[in-house]
């Protein structure tokens, strides 16, 4: 059987763990694509589910990764744009991609950088369109309505932007604690 939902989140964590809730119902993610995410059934908790941005990654490094992910008994599922999903088997015991805190932190780097660039394109394309909509035309209403929506999406980016700073000064200092 197969299901298909809807959802989208601002939280890639939040995101897995309802990937990893839908696994322990007996729905296994199959594929997605930006909102769209395909389960089947099977056996209920039998997967763990991990995603991960592969954004940084130059073409080679990226194959090596998927490649030594998969020597290491991890399922690629599904990769769609810069995102990917793993699995690994739950009786297999935990299941975390990345291990030790310096890792993590550059991994939370790579995020921080994409949603600071997806910000500032979002910013620059709104602020043109707001300037540009000064001749009071049809086109000027326009311009000025897509240059809102450009910097109100540069500041709702901006909100898990700040979460996962924050995650990496939390992984930093609890480092600094133990260095």
């Amino acid at each position: 059987m197969k299901k298909v939902k809807y959802r989208y989140y601002m939280d890639y964590e939040k995101e897995e763990q309802w990937v990893n809730d839908m696994a322990l119902q007996g729905w296994h993610l199959k594929k997605f694509k930006f909102i769209r995410f395909t389960f089947v059934t099977g056996e209920p908790g039998a997967y763990i589910y991990r995603n991960e941005l592969l954004k940084g990654l130059a073409s080679k490094e990226e194959n090596d990764y998927l490649e030594f992910l998969k020597e290491s008994g991890i399922e690629v599922i599904n990769k769609s744009g810069v995102w990917a999903y793993f699995r690994k088997k739950s009786s297999d015991g935990p299941f975390e991609i990345y291990t030790d805190t310096v890792s993590k932190v550059l991994y939370l780097n790579r995020i921080i950088s994409l949603f600071i660039f997806l910000i500032l394109i979002n910013l620059l394309a709104g602020i043109s369109n707001l300037i540009l909509s000064g001749n009071g035309s049809d086109y000027g209403l326009v311009s000025s309505t897509i240059g809102l929506w450009g910097v109100a999406v540069a500041f709702i980016i901006l909100i898990p932007t700040i979460k996962v700073y924050r995650r990496k000064k939390k992984l930093k200092e609890q480092q600094n604690l133990f260095d």
